[in-house]
């Protein structure tokens, strides 16, 4: 068990190191683009429509990429015949969805009060388009196990992205600059990943309907997840305009826009926790297909616990900072104006510590080969966010106010949609979340948010040495508690130095 705690902490940290470029990559984008469009309506509109088409895009791509990869590793030999069945595949289904969403747009616009965005929608398109092509190859790749040229394709789609995207924003083309930037970065990309992966060639034959049977739960489940995090920014727009009482339609669209960038804005925030423990998931996956496989429930329990614990540990402690001053944490790397996100951000980041267990727990049954199950804790946790949303954000008295009841409702339902999930979790493996962990983690995120609560806020560069403080100060009490124990520390020096 040890040797493999030491292979699972060096595939974490070599993965992370690739994962962190693109994250913060994208955080440059999100914290310059707002100054740079010199307009929270325009800010709300990049925020709507990228959101959407990520989502999309998010499904298309993880389902690709695995499918590709599940059947190159396999057998290396179809390597050409499997990315040529791919691109078919490609072509009906990522076409398919595409025009789909081109003549949906109108529609998508109209019911949140904003068919100024219509032409937005339609443009993001071509995003869909060449990541679907772009995530063949990258399966390819990951197939293969060439993870370093993998990397090194993401790095370079991190950094065209940011260049295009801010590049045409600060040439002066506002939000269609933004999107065409984003639309030109993901053609470029698509391009260089044929350049290095190249085009099937003299490909054996390979049955393209194992593709099309390996696909549909992953789509669907992969498509639950990105919504269960995106569905209450979508619909808040219109519950905002209703709520306005505004009746101009333009200005109510406006009034729309603007504060869902606002809640957009916290929720970029609140993702950290989520988008750090990424990597675990990439990890955890062959590591419990491999003990599952060979039947070996001493393992994967052991495999389950520490990866909960350590998910949970890490997850709660950057979330638990975000509680303490949550303005003051939006003031710093955005306009003032964003600070009236900051009760959404301080509960949002509560309800993505849930969340980020959520997606770890169900990683876990997806790797056992109990996809139905978590395919089921997914659709659930996300109809009880949407309807949640849809229930409670109406029957708010002001704008400011909608946006806290939006991330109440939506981090109540993740709370629900995690408790399900390690339900199941449990009834599989008989092994679960560590009790003794989850009450100390409690204890060392109500120590930290109680403490930042009353520290008063000075200025940004304050404000930064707080959250390193607190984010000490968390395993501070964590250790005091008795959390770490010296086989940690072993672990965690084998991980780093081991040869």
């Amino acid at each position: 068990m040890a040797d493999a705690t030491v292979t699972a902490g060096r595939g974490v940290i070599h993965i992370a190191i690739a994962k962190a470029y693109f994250m913060v990559a994208g955080y440059v984008i999100q914290f310059a683009l707002p100054r740079l469009l010199r307009s929270d309506v325009a800010w709300g509109h990049y925020q709507l429509v990228v959101r959407l088409v990520s989502v999309i895009d998010n499904v298309i791509i993880t389902g690709t990429i695995q499918g590709v990869s599940r059947f190159t590793a396999q057998d290396e030999g179809l390597v050409d015949g499997v990315k040529l069945g791919a691109l078919k595949v490609q072509t009906i289904l990522a076409g398919g969805i595409a025009l789909v969403y081109l003549l949906l747009a109108p529609w998508i616009a109209g019911w949140q009060g904003a068919p100024m965005l219509t032409s937005l929608y339609r443009l993001s398109a071509g995003i869909m388009i060449c990541y679907s092509f772009y995530a063949v190859f990258v399966g390819s790749l990951n197939g293969l196990r060439r993870f370093g040229r993998q990397a090194s394709l993401d790095m370079t789609f991190a950094t065209l992205r940011a260049i295009a995207i801010l590049g045409c924003v600060a040439a002066g083309w506002g939000v269609v600059g933004a999107i065409s930037g984003f639309v030109g970065a993901a053609f470029a990309i698509l391009v260089i990943s044929i350049v290095m992966v190249g085009l099937p060639r003299r490909p054996k034959p390979f049955a393209t309907s194992q593709l099309w049977g390996y696909l549909p739960p992953v789509l669907l489940y992969t498509l639950a997840l990105n919504l269960i995090m995106t569905i209450d920014l979508i619909l808040l727009p219109r519950f905002v305009g209703q709520i306005s009482g505004v009746v101009d339609p333009q200005v109510r669209a406006d009034v729309a826009s603007a504060y869902a960038g606002y809640y957009g804005t916290a929720q970029l925030l609140a993702f950290i926790p989520y988008q750090a423990i990424v990597a675990v998931a990439f990890v955890v996956f062959p590591l419990v297909s491999r003990s599952t496989f060979d039947d070996d429930l001493a393992r994967t329990q052991g495999y389950v616990r520490q990866t909960l614990r350590l998910s949970l540990v890490f997850a709660a402690g950057v979330a638990a900072v975000f509680m303490a001053n949550p303005a003051a944490v939006i003031n710093v790397v955005f306009p003032v104006q964003f600070r009236v996100g900051g009760p959404a951000l301080r509960v949002l980041s509560g309800g993505m510590i849930c969340f980020s267990m959520f997606a770890i727990v169900n990683t876990i049954l997806n790797s056992a080969g109990h996809t139905v199950q978590a395919l089921g804790s997914g659709i659930a946790t996300l109809g009880l966010t949407a309807g949640a949303n849809a229930v409670f954000v109406p029957l708010s008295r002001t704008a400011d106010a909608a946006l806290r009841t939006a991330a109440v409702a939506s981090s109540c339902a993740m709370a629900a949609g995690v408790l399900l999930s390690a339900v199941l979790l449990y009834r599989n493996f008989r092994a679960g979340f560590p009790p003794q962990t989850v009450l100390r983690v409690a204890v060392a995120v109500a120590v930290v948010a109680g403490v930042g609560h009353l520290i008063p806020e000075v200025s940004k560069i304050v404000t930064l040495g707080e959250c390193m403080l607190l984010f000490a100060l968390y395993y501070v009490v964590l250790a005091v508690l008795r959390e770490f124990k010296r086989e940690d520390l072993e672990s965690f020096q084998r991980v780093l130095f081991k040869k």
